[in-house]
């Protein structure tokens, strides 16, 4: 299948599917139901899609008993569809409030009450991670790309640390989730794509209570340790 061929399939099955999630979400009064669907039908239908043979370990660090912030490297456009198919919870993400524009995207983030941060306001981006917090302390579990944006060479990038404030905040366990291949496979700075195998690896939780409320740099450091010492370990397929 052509890339351009890919890309249109994808953008309709998007729309079929948030517009079928949307409406059950309203029939069922039930908030969970896009979220369900994310991750099992729509993410694999991405994946299958752009042809992303993905390999994946650690699944059994993941404990849903307890809310969990998930902590990853950014490669691609795929890593949230690899993401939201790999990991078998509900996921909440933080995401550019420019977000909210984007037609049907922006309705079903903004429905399922996924977390906006204006990165220009610092006060409002404080009140973001103050919302996440709250989320996370009901139970949500939230997905968050410290870098930023994607990276451009497929190394890991400096992280920000407000994902750790809002550990910190929130007393949530880190897991650390290194992804590797979905650059290759499409970059997103070009149409082209190129199917092909994609890794993703779930590393063991990092507990936060050995560190005060004013150590989310050096917690920010440990983690991102964590996420390349991931990409050395050997892959055993769940």
């Amino acid at each position: 299948m052509a890339s351009w061929a890919r890309h249109i399939s994808v953008l309709l099955w998007s729309i079929l599917c948030i517009s079928t999630s949307l409406i059950l979400m309203v029939l069922l009064f039930n908030r969970k139901v896009p979220l369900i669907m994310a991750r099992t039908i729509w993410a694999p239908g991405i994946l299958w899609f752009y042809g992303v043979k993905l390999e994946i370990s650690g699944v059994h660090h993941i404990d849903k008993k307890r809310p969990i912030i998930f902590v990853s490297n950014h490669l691609s456009y795929l890593d949230i569809p690899c993401l939201f198919s790999a990991l078998p919870v509900n996921l909440h993400f933080m995401a550019k409030k420019q977000l909210k524009k984007v037609p049907f995207l922006g309705w079903f983030m903004m429905a399922t009450g996924m977390i906006f941060v204006d990165r220009k306001n610092k006060n409002k981006a404080r009140k973001s991670i103050d919302k996440a917090a709250y989320l996370i302390k009901q139970g949500r579990n939230v997905l968050i790309f410290p870098e930023g944006s994607r990276s451009v060479d497929g190394e890991v990038g400096n992280f920000k640390k407000g994902a750790f404030q809002l550990a910190l905040k929130s007393g949530s366990d880190i897991i650390p989730v290194a992804l590797e291949g979905t650059d290759k496979i499409w970059s997103g700075r070009s149409f082209r794509t190129n199917p092909g195998a994609a890794r993703l690896v779930i590393g063991s939780p990092i507990r936060n209570e050995s560190y005060s409320s004013d150590n989310a740099i050096l917690l920010s450091k440990q983690v991102r340790q964590k996420i390349i010492s991931l990409f050395t370990s050997k892959l055993t397929v769940a």
